[in-house]
């Protein structure tokens, strides 16, 4: 139960950060919101989300990880990974 609560915490959180940096507002973003497709995301706008999200989480997200993104899941999976890590 804490986990699947900690997944819904940190998903929340990622959509909150993406959500300030897409047009898109926060109740249109979702798990399968396709980066490029959906938000419109550009190489710069994803290093700026990157760094967004290093802050926020106080992590670094490998830069394998953020080539292989393609919607808003892969972003929380890499955050819960590197938030997993960084404990």
């Amino acid at each position: 139960m804490k986990i699947r609560n900690a997944n819904a915490c940190i998903e929340a959180e990622v959509v909150e950060v993406v959500s300030g940096y897409f047009s898109a507002g926060r109740r249109t973003i979702e798990n399968g919101s396709r980066l490029v497709e959906d938000l419109y995301a550009d190489s710069m706008s994803l290093i700026e989300l990157v760094m967004a999200l290093n802050e926020y989480f106080h992590i670094v997200v490998p830069a394998d990880e953020v080539t292989s993104w393609k919607v808003v899941a892969d972003i929380c999976g890499s955050v819960r990974r590197c938030v997993g890590c960084a404990q």
